[in-house]
């Protein structure tokens, strides 16, 4: 049983908007799936015939701290990747998410920690120049592998001067992914192509597929050379998609007019939540 004072648990039920007997913007089905990943197992068959507040409460009362933290870190990734956080309950959110981290044990880093948050780099402190320069010389490079490997280098090197903790290349016991970073607190799965040839709808399908098959609160990055065909941005649309694209020329405007990727990147995926279509050009976004 979770150690927590009447005090904590207004707390949740305000955050999470547990009053009409709901939970955030959560379907029956999207509940269970959710609390699946906190518990390892439909809350539906341990807890049957309940409001999905009143699921909530009862495993508040029976697990333990550590689940309560992890049920309220996701919740409130959850929110962020869905825009529920507005200024009028930003403060509430982040107090409720240093306590659900306070249960799980975890502490802010300080300047000391091992592995320090990077902090994001003021627009005066970076060198759009170098950005653009070293972008341009990629097309120098004459083989396909190579080129693909420093592409991933240079974007993994660009999320890092803006502060958004990327991660290199890894592989799964299923997947290729090509890094990751975090984007207003949401994991951001990354595929890189650099060549010239026109994508086709399979290629995002498959890296759609990829995302799916991770958290559920897993997103993606379609970075292309190439721009991306309407006829294949169309057969995204209104799908649920859970992945944005942006092309190498994208990135080569915004460097060039110092534009800040957070912000790039940002409005993409709202735009994506707001209208159901993965790609938008940054010329339309501004």
């Amino acid at each position: 049983m979770a150690n927590l004072s009447f005090i904590d648990k207004q707390l949740i039920e305000e955050v999470l908007g547990m009053s009409g007997g709901y939970v955030l913007d959560f379907s029956n089905r999207t509940f269970d799936e959710f609390m699946t990943e906190v518990i390892g197992e439909s809350i539906y068959t341990k807890y049957p015939y309940m409001s999905k507040a009143n699921l909530l409460r009862n495993f508040i009362a029976d697990y333990s701290d550590a689940y309560v933290g992890k049920m309220i870190v996701l919740a409130i990734k959850y929110m962020r990747s869905r825009n529920l956080v507005t200024p009028t309950n930003e403060v509430k959110v982040n107090e409720l998410l240093s306590f659900g981290q306070s249960k799980l044990g975890r502490t802010p880093k300080t300047k000391n920690s091992e592995h320090p948050t990077p902090k994001p780099s003021e627009k005066g402190q970076i060198n759009y120049q170098v950005l653009v320069n070293d972008l341009l010389k990629l097309d120098a490079i004459s083989d396909a592998q190579k080129s693909g490997y420093e592409f991933e280098k240079y974007l993994n090197k660009l999320f890092g001067v803006f502060g958004l903790d990327p991660h290199a290349s890894y592989r799964t016991e299923t997947d290729q992914i090509d890094g990751s970073f975090i984007l207003n607190g949401n994991t951001i799965l990354l595929e890189a192509k650099y060549r010239a040839a026109q994508l086709s709808k399979n290629d995002l399908i498959l890296f759609e597929n990829k995302v799916s098959r991770k958290s559920q609160f897993a997103r993606g990055l379609f970075v292309s050379l190439s721009d991306f065909d309407e006829n294949v941005v169309n057969y995204f649309k209104d799908r649920s998609s859970r992945i944005i694209a942006l092309s190498v020329p994208e990135i080569y405007m915004m460097c060039s007019q110092e534009q800040d990727l957070r912000d790039v990147l940002t409005r993409k995926f709202r735009y994506l939540d707001e209208y159901g279509i993965i790609y938008r050009h940054i010329n339309l976004l501004f």
